[in-house]
């Protein structure tokens, strides 16, 4: 009942209060409209003219990852996905001085990741990590069971391992050169099986 009469009385009220309010009132409803309408078009507009310069800026003032950051989570990625390890953590301009002296960071990915293929069980392990500078040196091991062909040598189902010393050069977030030392002869002797397995240690 109570109800019914304060209804009834907010009713009246608003038909005394005239056309006057009404429009006052759909004036400011039809300004937040107009506002949000204004503001929706804008942002992305905004968005859209920052050009490149804008862009750059951005990206320069975005902090990189530490030197030991990068190595880190780069040699992490052997356990994972390797090839977006080197897209993220190895520069696409790096200067390569692998094994056998420079090389092509693309035949470095495609080695590395035919041996993963090759060794079941394929395990990276990090000794040690040392930094000075800008410069990251890792003491690192991996091992596997070669169950594939490994650098056109066929399965023959021995433990395998290889391990090194390697020094990158990190600058932005990248590696930008990279240096590795290893027991690469004898790991492919251990695949060939001209070395008994389980004689070599990291």
């Amino acid at each position: 009942m109570t109800l019914e009469n304060d209804s009834e009385t907010a009713s009246v009220r608003t038909a005394h209060r005239g056309p006057s309010k009404r429009r006052k009132v759909a004036s400011v409803v039809t300004g937040l409209a107009v506002a949000v309408a204004l503001t929706a078009t804008a942002v992305p507009a905004m968005a859209g003219d920052q050009g490149p310069a804008a862009a750059k800026t951005g990206q320069s003032a975005r902090r990189h990852l530490s030197p030991l950051q990068v190595t880190s989570a780069f040699y992490a990625s052997y356990n994972g996905d390797l090839e977006a390890g080197f897209n993220r953590y190895i520069s696409k301009n790096l200067v390569l001085h692998g094994f056998n002296g420079p090389e092509q960071r693309k035949d470095w990915l495609k080695g590395d990741l035919n041996i993963k293929a090759g060794l079941e069980g394929f395990k990276m392990t990090v000794l040690d990590q040392i930094v000075e500078g800008d410069k990251v040196v890792t003491r690192w091991s991996f091992a596997g069971v070669h169950r594939g062909t490994v650098f056109g040598i066929p399965a023959s189902g021995r433990p395998v391992q290889l391990s090194g010393i390697s020094i990158d050069r990190v600058i932005d977030g990248q590696s930008v050169e990279h240096w590795s030392e290893g027991n690469f002869g004898v790991f492919l002797d251990e695949l060939r099986g001209d070395t008994s397995p389980g004689t070599v240690t990291p």
